[in-house]
């Protein structure tokens, strides 16, 4: 069947090859005929790679400090929602700022509503990047200033590295992008003689949704609305696009950032396509009362415009002044129902009824995008591996885990009759509960590509460390349990001993899951040992304990001492 399969797939790979090959080659041939039209793509390249560029240079130079930024804004909606319209207003990219929302929520940091205030701001920042435009990019002559940045930037970025290199990357960011706008902006100079826009003058109700359609297409394809809105102002500023519908296309820009936010969740978690929905929800709700009112707002605009002394024909600062107003409206509107939106999501998209026992719950893709959220994705999963472990730990002693967890083992849980049949055996179980889980949590640790602070990456082996110990703990306790069980009756010779040896070991776990490291994790099984090395040669002496079994009790307190000692942290005191 799969082999009968391969050769029609392979057909349809080849012939979807040919077709974009085809296109590409068509469009080559229109680029090489109007080179007005070459130039305004390239600029739009150049626009689009240097925010990428930018993008990862602020990841690389933040070292965690945005994320950490932004994680502590969210707790007050106010705050989340100044800090995430500054956070963009900096980094020039609510994508990014989307992207971190959604990596704080899927791993834990931060609660659905302070995440959905952080969009909010994100929403209102990216403003900031039409007012540049409108106010500094179609004045000045950027690609004089684009040269210098791009030279230094490509000579910085493949000679330089960590601090120095992450600035040479803003740099090389920064000039792609003024050279794109300046690229762009001859592109229209030149095609303003051929084609021209004027006639979409929008005087008709069903014209204004078509406006709409159109910016939030142009923002799909070229997944950035900062894009859509440089095409929109160089349009606007050399009279190639009317003023009212290029109100109605930066609505449609707005609504197309959603995009981002949607395909970062599709390979996320519950968490993060909550958040997803949100953005949605909220530029949906924001374009939809702007549509509604974009004449009523234009007038504001004027307005405003007069009143701040901008001239009549400013038209491309009169639609950074517009975008602003109408995501400032939408935030007004949407603030009193934050809390009422996270319910109906969290309704909308209810967390697993259970999760599969060797399924990880925080290790979400979403989270390897910022070192923060990575960090503490791996820290969260390593305390529910640990919890798994402690149970199985407490199996390996015969003795259930809720008496040694929660509160210091008592003598009498120790004393009861033991059922061999009824303890699964630590080998099994570590194979179906613990060894599925680390794989995962390893996996996703190799998968960590951001940039580590000195601090994050000593977190990071302090768990690998730790989780390593835990394992090796297990191994101890699969050999330590096979002895218990065989001499598990009431009238065993070993068991007063194994008694002993079981409480110094559960009280041994009980510290050690209290957080209670060092030496007081390991001092009673060190006691049973010292104490039941002198009892056995007592009883040696008196031929009341066959050599033989004192040789499986040697065993047995060495194999408890190992599976403590692997526990405690080497570096406490």
């Amino acid at each position: 069947m799969s082999g009968a399969a391969t050769p029609g797939a392979g057909h349809h790979r080849g012939r979807r090859g040919y077709l974009e090959l085809l296109g590409l080659a068509a469009a080559a041939a229109l680029l090489v005929s109007r080179p007005d039209l070459s130039t305004l793509a390239a600029g739009l390249g150049l626009f689009l790679w240097g925010m990428t560029l930018l993008e990862e240079a602020i990841k690389r130079l933040s070292g965690g400090t945005l994320d950490r930024w932004l994680h502590t804004a969210t707790s007050h909606p106010g705050r989340a929602i100044g800090v995430g319209a500054l956070a963009t207003a900096l980094v020039q990219s609510s994508s990014l700022i989307t992207l971190l929302a959604m990596s704080f929520v899927s791993a834990g940091l931060v609660a659905l509503p302070g995440a959905i205030a952080l969009l909010f701001g994100a929403n209102l920042g990216t403003t900031t990047g039409a007012w540049l435009i409108a106010s500094l990019g179609l004045r000045f002559d950027l690609a004089h200033y684009a040269m210098p940045l791009l030279a230094l930037g490509l000579l910085g970025r493949y000679r330089l590295s960590g601090s120095l290199g992450g600035i040479a990357g803003l740099l090389l960011g920064v000039g792609l992008l003024f050279l794109g706008i300046d690229f762009m902006k001859l592109g229209f100079e030149t095609w303003q003689d051929g084609i021209r826009l004027d006639g979409l003058a929008g005087d008709r109700l069903w014209h204004w949704p078509l406006f709409v359609l159109a910016g939030i297409v142009a923002t799909v394809v070229m997944q950035s609305s900062h894009a859509t809105l440089l095409l929109t102002l160089t349009a606007l500023a050399s009279g190639q696009l009317p003023y009212l519908p290029a109100l109605a296309i930066a609505i449609g820009a707005n609504i197309g950032t959603t995009v981002t936010a949607v395909l970062g969740a599709l390979s996320a978690g519950i968490a993060a396509r909550r958040l997803a929905g949100a953005h949605v929800i909220f530029n949906l709700a924001t374009a939809a009362v702007a549509l509604a009112l974009l004449v009523p707002l234009a007038w504001l605009v004027d307005a405003v415009a007069e009143l701040v002394g901008l001239a009549e024909t400013a038209w491309p600062l009169k639609l950074a002044l517009f975008h602003t107003l109408f995501n400032l409206l939408g935030i007004v509107l949407m603030l009193p129902w934050i809390s009422r939106l996270a319910d109906f999501l969290e309704h909308r998209f209810p967390e697993p009824a259970r999760l599969a026992p060797t399924q990880a719950r925080y290790l979400d893709s979403a989270a390897l995008n910022h070192a923060d959220t990575a960090v503490s994705a791996m820290e969260q999963e390593c305390r529910r591996l640990d919890r798994r472990a402690y149970h199985l730990l407490c199996s390996a002693i015969l003795m259930p885990s809720a008496e040694v967890i929660g509160h210091p083992p008592e003598r009498r849980s120790v004393e009861t009759p033991i059922d061999p049949d009824t303890w699964p055996l630590v080998n099994a179980r570590y194979h179906e509960r613990i060894k599925p889980l680390l794989a995962e949590i390893l996996a996703f640790q190799a998968r960590i590509d951001v940039p580590l602070t000195e601090t994050q990456q000593e977190r990071l082996a302090k768990l690998q460390a730790r989780t390593l110990r835990m394992v090796e703990a297990l191994r101890f306790g699969e050999v330590l349990q096979r002895s218990l069980l065989r001499h598990s009756a009431r009238m065993s010779p070993l068991r007063e001993a194994h008694d002993d040896l079981r409480l110094a070991v559960a009280t041994g776990l009980n510290r050690l899951a209290e957080a209670q490291e060092g030496q007081t994790i390991a001092a009673p099984i060190d006691e049973v040992r010292r104490h039941w090395q002198d009892e056995m040669a007592r009883r040696l002496r008196s031929r009341h304990l066959d050599p033989s079994l004192a040789s499986s009790l040697m065993n047995d307190l060495h194999q408890a001492s190992r599976l403590i000692s692997a526990l405690a942290d080497p570096s406490s005191p």
